[in-house]
């Protein structure tokens, strides 16, 4: 899902939660969408389908707030 998915998805009252976590190598952070209805998606950049990658957690935050979230829940593991 793209970010202007997800910015439609937040304004539409469906996304549930925003789970922030590191990616498996510890390189970056990534941003797992959960719907309402149980969809799990990650935020995917612009030119292809794998997972958006962000530097450090506050760009991820960043982003959250763009997409109109306000809150969202980081996972270490």
């Amino acid at each position: 899902m793209q970010e202007r998915e997800a910015r439609l998805l937040s304004e539409s009252g469906d996304l549930n939660k925003v789970v922030i976590a590191p990616t498996n190598d510890n390189v970056g952070w990534t941003l797992k969408l959960v719907a309402k209805n149980g969809d799990e998606q990650m935020l995917n950049s612009k030119r292809s389908k794998e997972p958006r990658v962000f530097k450090t957690s506050d760009a991820s935050l960043r982003c959250c707030l763009r997409i109109g979230v306000n809150e969202a829940s980081v996972s270490l593991t």
